[in-house]
């Protein structure tokens, strides 16, 4: 596949054939939170939200309903920030940084108890996703690549499928890419291929 790729990406000067791995020199790396349109309707805010939980909470620890009330307040606001300000550079370092500061102060005016959102316990399990975190390369690519339009794309698998960290952040982008594409491209052929799942 990445030769296909390669031919394709070659033949549409760049457009297509756009081919994801995990190299430990090149790691792979995404933006859930870019978009060119900063359209950011209710799958993308739904996939940004369950990919945050995913990172955040265990299996086996379901979220509490005011938890998941939270995170999607801090979604939303964090959203129309960077609506409003487009200097500021949607990815999961400036969401970080905006629930470290905006939403802390937007929680303690609101008189939300430690209990119902713990945003200190919030941040510390998330560290590691930013800046230079173990995993702060994964969802802060520098690649402003909106998968939206693009015909043809490889995800490469078998190097992560064992990884407890990255298999279920690069299976939610395949899923809110795909979702994103059967929503908004009306009228267009989509098809997803999974080969040895």
């Amino acid at each position: 596949y990445k030769g296909l790729c390669d031919l394709i990406h070659q033949k549409t000067g760049g457009d297509d054939g756009i081919y994801f791995t995990y190299k430990e020199n090149d790691p792979i790396s995404f933006n859930p939170f870019f978009t060119e349109d900063y359209r950011y309707d209710i799958e993308k805010r739904d996939s940004i939200k369950t990919l945050i939980l995913t990172l955040w909470k265990r299996e086996d620890e379901p979220p509490r309903r005011s938890e998941e009330v939270a995170l999607s307040n801090a979604v939303s606001l964090y959203i129309e920030k960077i609506k409003k300000n487009r200097k500021i550079k949607p990815n999961f370092n400036s969401f970080y940084d905006f629930v470290r500061k905006d939403y802390r102060k937007i929680l303690a005016d609101k008189n939300v108890r430690e209990k119902d959102f713990d945003v200190d316990g919030f941040l510390n399990v998330l560290e590691p996703y930013y800046k230079n975190g173990e995993y702060g390369y994964l969802l802060n690519s520098d690649k402003e690549l909106d998968l939206l339009n693009k015909r043809f794309i490889v995800f490469e698998l078998d190097v992560v499928k064992d990884n407890p960290i990255l298999f279920p952040v690069v299976t939610i982008i395949i899923m809110e890419t795909f979702i994103n594409k059967m929503r908004r491209l009306q009228g267009i052929r989509k098809m997803i291929l999974i080969e040895e799942a």
